[in-house]
């Protein structure tokens, strides 16, 4: 190798650190010190390679690499430069290399902060998401490297946890999304849960369960006596029933948004499944049992307080847990208090979606008295908060449910005081 002749000395250097001036000074043979407007000193080691692009490699910050040791690094990479390495490129390689080797746990830590947000998930779906990181994804999985993660691995995690068919598909979705999320952060290159099937780890999916509607003589049966589970419990079935909300709606319901003057209850968005805010209109009968709740409420800004004393010094003001009511219910069948078929928070809906049909209600009305999305071009353009044809066929319903609790239903399913609802042009 030719001798090299330097020209920069360390008195130069400090001269123009003094300075405080940005300079650019060739020391020779590629090396060059640099020094920013900002007081940063680094040395810099410019060189081409094969095909003649330029590259550039910092080596060191001055004083921490002094300006003889600059030029024995710079002399030992220009000997692996002639013999054909780009170490520019190799260090880039080994940076990233370095940014892929996040562990599962701080994966999950990224994918929540990023994504898993009430902004854009129901509360339900963060919960159960969460439940499945915890109790499954970070205990199995959670030191390891994001990258080693194959689809075997993830085949013994859903063998391993003992799940149900419907509970290990949530799991296998929850680590697809945790997965997705590092292909996102280009961490990995595809997915590994691809191609995984259910149905190879645990058979056939099980046949889902058909929805409950509860006929005539059931409600007539089930409503007379209801505050049997209590009468906070009872005021909620009720209007659970009437009004066609899911569960957790009604549980985070507060007290301002409601207008019982108006007859309207404004469910916010961050409490529906489909992350889109509605009106539900009030039938006067509903109106009642809203003001009987929120006398029972007290000062708690929710129409159905927390009950348990614990859980309000914990948390302060809360609603009552998500499964309070059912839990009420469910004691009730087990002690043989009712005396009809069993039936799950979901087949209120179901038997209000069956009655409105046959009380004459047009499939699209009660598709939106249950707050379902219209599809095609109706879901696009309707965009009405307050539908009338919804608040007439609530009414109906709301009607229907207390002639069963008087014990005195307008006839059979659908065969008196039918007023057939169907929407205006």
């Amino acid at each position: 190798m030719p001798k090299i002749s330097h020209t920069l000395t360390d008195i130069q250097i400090k001269r123009w650190i003094s300075k405080g001036e940005a300079v650019a000074k060739s020391d020779g043979d590629g090396l060059t010190f640099t020094l920013s407007k900002g007081g940063t000193a680094t040395w810099v080691l410019r060189y081409r390679v094969q095909g003649g692009r330029r590259r550039e490699l910092t080596i060191g910050s001055y004083p921490d690499v002094t300006l003889a040791a600059a030029r024995e690094k710079a002399r030992a990479l220009r000997a692996s430069i002639d013999g054909g390495a780009d170490p520019a490129a190799e260090k880039q390689e080994r940076k990233s290399r370095t940014a892929a080797a996040w562990t599962m746990r701080e994966l999950v830590a990224d994918y929540r902060e990023k994504v898993l947000r009430p902004d854009v998930f129901a509360e339900d779906t963060i919960y159960y998401r969460n439940a499945d990181i915890d109790q499954v994804i970070l205990p199995r999985l959670g030191s390891w490297q994001v990258d080693k993660v194959t689809s075997i691995d993830v085949v013994k995690v859903l063998k391993e946890s003992g799940r149900t068919w419907l509970m290990t598909k949530r799991l296998l979705t929850s680590i697809s999304k945790v997965l997705d999320h590092a292909c996102g952060l280009t961490l990995i290159a595809a997915n590994p849960c691809t191609g995984i099937k259910l149905s190879a780890l645990k058979g056939p999916r099980p046949k889902t369960r058909q929805r409950v509607m509860l006929e005539n003589k059931e409600l007539q049966s089930l409503l007379p006596g209801i505050d049997f589970i209590g009468r906070e419990n009872a005021l909620a079935f009720r209007i659970l029933l009437a009004t066609c909300v899911r569960g957790v709606e009604l549980v985070k319901a507060k007290k301002e948004h409601l207008d019982l003057e108006a007859g309207t209850w404004w469910v916010p968005a961050e409490s529906v499944k489909t992350r889109a805010g509605f009106l539900v209109p009030l039938a006067p009968v509903v109106v009642d049992w809203f003001h009987e709740l929120i006398a029972l409420s007290g000062d708690s800004m929710y129409v159905l307080p927390t009950r348990r004393a614990d859980r309000s010094k914990e948390l302060g003001d809360v609603p009552i847990g998500r499964t309070t009511l059912w839990a009420a219910l469910r004691r009730a069948f087990e002690r043989g208090d009712m005396d009809i078929r069993k039936f799950t928070p979901h087949d209120t809906r179901s038997t209000a979606k069956g009655h409105l049909m046959n009380m004459g209600v047009s499939r699209e009305i009660s598709e939106i008295a249950l707050n379902h999305t219209l599809k095609g071009m109706e879901g696009v353009y309707d965009v009405r908060e307050e539908i009338p044809e919804r608040r007439r066929a609530l009414k109906l319903w709301a009607d229907y449910l207390v002639g069963c609790e008087n014990s005195a239903p307008p006839g059979r399913d659908g065969e008196a005081n039918v007023v057939r609802l169907r929407r205006v042009a």
